[in-house]
């Protein structure tokens, strides 16, 4: 099926097919696992008595308020067509902050409301996008945030009184001069430097210490340009006389750090000899601190599934009551925590527990359910699946299959993005959609993913459509020595990188692929090493590095670019394409994925290309999500279903 994404004839088609896949068995269960999350982003109330949560429906999503002791909930504030992130309580439990943005638009506003008046929340003023920002137990009614001058792009750093959100916000920082990445703020809202990247891709972090005049911060860590990606300041002591932060520089592994901001030494509070410090997305960077001292006490790595490593004799005892829950927050007193369990076979259920009910297993009371509509069903989980790339390097993974079915089967190789992201233990609805389905499906953490140790993750420097790609292909044949994988049915499914990755098989490897699914995917690896979108600028050189190896420079390489480009790689025996874009998309323009459609459809490879106008660099919308895997369900039952 060659067509544009205009074509008449194709909508038509597509509404028909869509309404065939309606009556199809598992159909109600394709609804299901079509829809987003219903309750994310859950924040326990500073007295451990209620949670914040956002809700999301079809008209977009929600801020809501749950009291723990009789379930009842409120409605805080409403927004549609848009995304909120980044749910925060401030000390005194008066205030709910959260950023907002325009669905796919990723330029973010602050927005306060106060639980006793629901409805009446405001949004702080900003010139530009707010970037992050800080709450404080000293000063409860106070905020600090940052955003970025519009035209000039410099960083500000702004202080708000949540008391008078209307007021204008005062100046603490920026537009001096100083250019940091990221500021540093303490418990006061004092600003005490920041992290500021140089031309070499190298970064340096700064800091004052406590009372001192930021603009003389000096540096304390300076990271190479391999280095920088790993980074994330975590928060400072209560006194501000200590900062902690995560990094794998001069390590083998991303380890938490504490650096004393007077003396500019820095020393080993937690690391593990062969994995990252890691958490879920939902708990944050795998590592907690204790509400009351403002030290870590937890820390966690991830290898198939999450490992704790307690950094104190209560937590010791603690975390070894909890199992495998993931700990996502906590009360002013520590005496109530909010966890999640995870499942790959479920949805992830969030509890309260009372730390303080004695020995043996904590009493715990059910909060939310993320998806509670999946709430029961008989799913199938995900398999280890690991694999020995043709050089030799381990690459850890998962595999699943449809629940009863037995190999050979087609089998859809899921990439996951970033590069740097990986694959982890969790319910993965889009595999089980895929199974559903009747499809198999490889999830394969390759060189240059996180979680596995500096090296691991710099096998896949200058790697980008070389060895990264050939640890999927590997990943393959396993797959068909195993058992698992029909050889003559294999298709590639990703976003991002992921998206670049099953283009670029499509391209190059059509007699192993036989078709391939792209979402907001880079097509043109010269224009993004040489050229990258604005979105990129703050950390082009890294990227260049990711893509063209330590040099950094195109020069030389550029042939090799543009044989790893499926751009220039394309031609007429390209196996068939499904695409998807957002017009919004700020960090691969949509215009690309334009570029990359017309060229296929001139030369007559089977392509069908989804152009969505409200969307940006993830496909987020309930109905632009249904049109999506609707038209991979198709576009899977035409070219790797068994007729």
């Amino acid at each position: 099926m060659r067509t544009s994404p205009a074509d008449p004839a194709t909508a038509t088609a597509t509404a028909t097919a869509t309404a065939a896949a309606e009556e199809r068995p598992g159909a109600e269960l394709r609804r299901l696992l079509l829809a987003p999350e219903t309750h994310t982003h859950l924040r326990l109330s500073p007295d451990g008595r209620a949670v914040a949560f956002v809700r999301t429906t079809g008209d977009g999503q929600e801020l809501w308020l749950r009291i723990l002791e009789d379930g009842a909930e409120r409605l805080l504030a409403a927004h549609p067509a848009e995304s909120l992130a980044d749910l925060r309580w401030t000390a005194d439990g008066s205030t709910v902050l959260y950023r907002r943005a325009a669905r796919g638009r990723e330029s973010w506003r602050l927005a306060a409301v106060r639980p006793d008046a629901p409805g009446a929340g405001v949004t702080l003023p900003a010139a530009g996008p707010v970037t992050e920002y800080w709450v404080s137990a000293a000063h409860p009614t106070g905020v600090a945030y940052s955003t970025r001058e519009p035209g000039t792009g410099r960083p500000l750093l702004l202080r708000a009184d949540l008391d008078h959100p209307d007021a204008p916000p005062r100046r603490l920082a920026g537009g001096d001069g100083t250019l940091y990445h990221r500021w540093l703020v303490d418990g006061e809202l004092r600003p005490r430097g920041g992290v500021r990247l140089e031309r070499d891709g190298s970064a340096r972090l700064l800091l004052a210490p406590p009372g001192g005049d930021p603009a003389g911060a000096r540096p304390v860590l300076l990271l190479g340009p391999d280095e920088t990606a790993d980074l994330a300041v975590q928060r400072f002591s209560r006194d501000g006389a200590v900062l902690y932060v995560l990094t794998g520089q001069g390590a083998p592994t991303r380890r938490l750090l504490a650096v004393d901001s007077r003396s500019g030494r820095a020393e080993e509070v937690f690391a593990h000899p062969e994995l990252d410090v890691e958490g879920y997305p939902i708990a944050g960077d795998g590592v907690w601190f204790d509400p009351a001292t403002g030290r870590p006490d937890l820390c966690a790595v991830m290898g198939r599934r999450l490992r704790y490593h307690p950094l104190t004799t209560r937590q010791k005892e603690l975390s070894a009551r909890l199992g495998t829950a993931v700990l996502v927050d906590r009360s002013a007193d520590d005496r109530r925590w909010l966890v999640v369990d995870v499942h790959d076979d479920g949805p992830i259920a969030y509890r309260l527990v009372r730390t303080d009910a004695g020995g043996g297993t904590p009493r715990s009371t059910p909060v939310l359910v993320n998806r509670p509509a999946l709430a029961g069903r008989r799913l199938p989980g995900l398999e280890e699946f690991r694999v020995t790339a043709g050089d030799g390097l381990p690459l850890p993974g998962y595999a699943m299959r449809p629940l009863g079915a037995r190999g050979p089967l087609p089998t859809v190789v899921l990439v996951h993005g970033g590069p740097a992201g990986r694959d982890l233990h969790r319910f993965h609805a889009e595999a089980q959609y895929l199974a559903s389905l009747g499809y198999a499906s490889l999830h394969v953490n390759y060189r240059g993913s996180r979680g596995f140790g500096r090296a691991f993750r710099l096998a896949g420097n200058g790697e980008w459509g070389g060895r990264m790609q050939q640890d999927l292909y590997d990943a393959v044949r396993e797959g068909i020595r195993r058992g698992l994988v029909d050889p003559g049915r294999v298709a590639f499914l990703g976003s991002s990188y992921g998206g670049y990755a099953a283009l670029l098989a499509a391209c190059t490897r059509p007699g192993l692929v036989r078709c391939a699914a792209a979402i907001s995917a880079p097509s043109d690896l010269v224009a993004l090493a040489e050229n990258p979108p604005a979105y990129w600028q703050p950390l082009a050189l890294p990227l260049r590095r990711q893509i063209l190896g330590p040099t950094g420079a195109a020069g030389p390489d550029a042939g090799a670019l543009r044989a790893r480009s499926p751009q220039h790689a394309l031609d007429a025996s390209c196996a068939p394409l499904l695409l998807a874009h957002g017009a919004r998309d700020p960090r691969i323009p949509v215009a690309e994925a334009d570029r990359f459609a017309k060229k296929a459809i001139t030369l007559g490879v089977p392509v069908r290309y989804l152009r969505f106008p409200d969307e940006g660099h993830h496909v987020t919308s309930d109905r632009n999500r249904t049109v999506l895997y609707r038209a991979i369900e198709e576009f899977l039952e035409v070219h790797l279903a068994d007729h």
